[in-house]
């Protein structure tokens, strides 16, 4: 069977990249993971400077990430926090080529050519490349 057979024959219906994005496709899931490559760990951390994220919204977003198991929730003396899984690191580069590609297709100059160099390099710190 060739290649293009199996690709697109029946029996590999399904779309493993469709299914890829899927779960991390929420609007506010790229946000929530910059964060916790950062570092951050708890909910009101994910609101901070994000006015029009709502509790609701947030709470739907984490629950699909622990779905997707991008993210484990975790409780100890009554206190909750989110951590990336293993899954959910191997996304640093998905999320570092979103970056680049928003930074180089970017139109509007909002950055100076320096400030781009920046920005990349101190992504790759964060995001452990």
């Amino acid at each position: 069977m060739v290649l293009e057979d199996k690709l697109y024959g029946n029996q590999f219906e399904r779309n493993i990249v469709g299914n890829a994005i899927k779960s991390i496709s929420n609007k506010w899931t790229f946000y929530i993971l910059k964060d916790l490559f950062l570092g951050k760990k708890h909910f009101t951390q994910f609101q901070e400077n994000r006015p029009n994220l709502d509790n609701k919204s947030l709470t739907r977003c984490l629950k699909s990430m622990e779905n997707n198991n991008l993210i484990e929730k975790t409780i100890e003396n009554h206190e909750t926090e989110y951590v990336l899984t293993s899954k959910g690191r191997k996304l640093n580069k998905v999320l570092y080529e979103f970056i680049i590609f928003a930074l180089d297709t970017n139109e509007d100059d909002f950055y100076t050519d320096d400030e781009i160099t920046f920005i990349k390099e101190t992504y790759i710190d964060i995001l452990n490349l």
